[in-house]
């Protein structure tokens, strides 16, 4: 009797844990511990690269307003006005303003030579010019081919005529231009001066160019004859360039 409850309470100390002390807690074998979570898709850090502005350049980029190529607005207008580029062409080249006379007119038809602006030219040649064959393009594919040829360098009113009617005018002019003849080495540019008389007619309160003819400095045309013809084969031949003005 003695010895089972000594054994007892051998049982029982042995199951009793001390004070202070933790049992560890048994685990059934069918309960899994929480899975760890995985860890997110990392947050990505975003720079913003600005591309720097690509710089013009120098000497180049878009003209201001009222100037063309090799023509600034401050220079002296090539058409021999005496006024300022920006003040004088330009508005008409622009499209800003129209001749408001035969003479503004064939200025800013020369000054659209020395700038090389093929498209004014267009723009003011009559449709029925007889210069003006074909398409638009055709015609100014011709201007470009007479641009590259020619340079114009002066350009003087001799005498202005009125036509059969109020919507027409004659002018005649001296013009000092440099070819580059295609039967002439380039380094050998032809210089001379030339009469023409231009013709020119108002559509619609408009002027346009019509056509224009080789004259004497009287203002009359050439005529047949031995002197006449040599006169002419000594002048630079025009071969294939366009009516200027």
């Amino acid at each position: 009797m003695q010895s089972q409850q000594l054994r007892s309470a051998c049982r029982q100390g042995a199951s009793a844990a001390p004070r202070g002390l933790r049992q560890p807690v048994a685990v059934p074998h069918n309960i899994r511990p929480a899975a760890v979570a995985a860890p997110g898709p990392r947050r990505r850090s975003h720079h913003v690269v600005f591309a720097a502005k690509k710089a013009a350049p120098k000497g180049f980029g878009v003209p201001k307003q009222g100037e063309k190529k090799g023509i600034a607005a401050e220079q002296p207008c090539p058409c021999g006005s005496g006024g300022a580029y920006e003040a004088c062409c330009a508005p008409l080249h622009d499209g800003a303003s129209r001749a408001a006379t035969p003479e503004a007119l064939l200025r800013s038809r020369y000054t659209a030579y020395v700038a090389k602006n093929p498209d004014y030219i267009a723009e003011t040649t009559h449709p029925d010019s007889p210069e003006y064959s074909g398409s638009r393009t055709a015609y100014i594919r011709d201007v470009k081919s007479t641009m590259r040829r020619l340079d114009p360098m002066g350009l003087t009113i001799v005498r202005q005529d009125a036509g059969a009617t109020p919507d027409e005018a004659f002018i005649t002019f001296r013009l000092q231009r440099r070819i580059r003849d295609p039967d002439v080495p380039r380094n050998a540019p032809e210089t001379d001066t030339v009469v023409e008389r231009s013709r020119f007619a108002r559509v619609g309160g408009r002027w346009f160019y019509m056509d224009s003819t080789f004259v004497e400095e009287d203002g009359v045309t050439p005529e047949g004859g031995a002197a006449s013809a040599k006169k002419e084969e000594e002048k630079p031949k025009k071969k294939g360039l366009l009516g200027l003005f």
